[in-house]
């Protein structure tokens, strides 16, 4: 009888053992589901937060030519005040040159950035502006050429030279004229010209009695126009230019 008893209690143990490992294996089947679903979760989450990222890092930062604070924002007209009686326009055909010994109006206005910038040769000292446009072939070929000039150290030191960013063209080549000035590397200062018309010179230019572009303006530290000159100039004669001018 004690025997059976005790059979008995070992069979029913064993039964309670046996159900009872059936249910935690249920209960871990279970959490391994779980585990599973949280980590596919977890990846859709991680993919959809790296694809916003991209489309991020694919807009152009602050620091491009096409964003608001890049070079290409930047005006291509500013007021100008012309002070003293304006040049009649150049005619190459005319020699001598009417204009030569005529005391320069006096330009006042702003660079590229809302800097003042004058040119007043009676105060400053010799100057030679350079009016340039962006479309201009002819002005293409002659910054390059006139930074070469500069770098030679054949450029006198007592004189200044100008640039003039005139005539600007929204349809021209290489537009904005601020873009092509940076791109073309022009060393000197500018001046931004007052548009009178889309392509057609400034009143800066006209004030100087402009033709065509490439212009060159040479004024002396007395005030007045010393030379003229329109069109491409090769350094060479740029530099005998330069110096009968100063010498005048």
């Amino acid at each position: 009888m004690a025997n059976r008893q005790r059979a008995e209690a070992r069979r029913k143990a064993q039964a309670k053992a046996s159900r009872s490992g059936g249910g935690g294996g249920a209960m871990g089947k279970l959490g391994i589901w779980v585990a599973l679903a949280v980590v596919l979760v977890l990846g859709v989450g991680i993919a959809i937060f790296t694809s916003g990222d991209d489309s991020k890092a694919s807009t152009p930062g602050a620091g491009s030519s096409d964003s608001p604070g890049g070079v290409s924002s930047l005006p291509d007209s500013q007021p100008v005040t012309v002070t003293g009686e304006p040049l009649v326009r150049l005619d190459e055909a005319d020699s001598p040159d009417p204009s030569v010994g005529v005391v320069a109006p006096v330009l006042s206005g702003l660079n590229f950035n809302g800097e003042a910038i004058t040119i007043d040769p009676a105060k400053d000292g010799p100057y030679m502006v350079v009016f340039l446009a962006h479309w201009c072939p002819h002005c293409n070929y002659e910054v390059p050429q006139l930074n070469t000039w500069k770098h030679s150290g054949a450029v006198p030191t007592e004189l200044k030279v100008i640039g003039v960013a005139t005539a600007a063209s929204t349809s021209g080549e290489f537009y904005p004229p601020s873009s092509w000035f940076s791109n073309r590397g022009w060393e000197w200062p500018v001046m931004v010209d007052e548009t009178q018309g889309d392509g057609v010179a400034g009143k800066a230019a006209m004030a100087y009695g402009a033709p065509g572009w490439p212009y060159f303006v040479i004024v002396g530290a007395d005030g007045k126009v010393k030379a003229r000159v329109s069109g491409r100039v090769e350094v060479a004669d740029l530099q005998i230019l330069v110096d009968n001018a100063l010498a005048a």
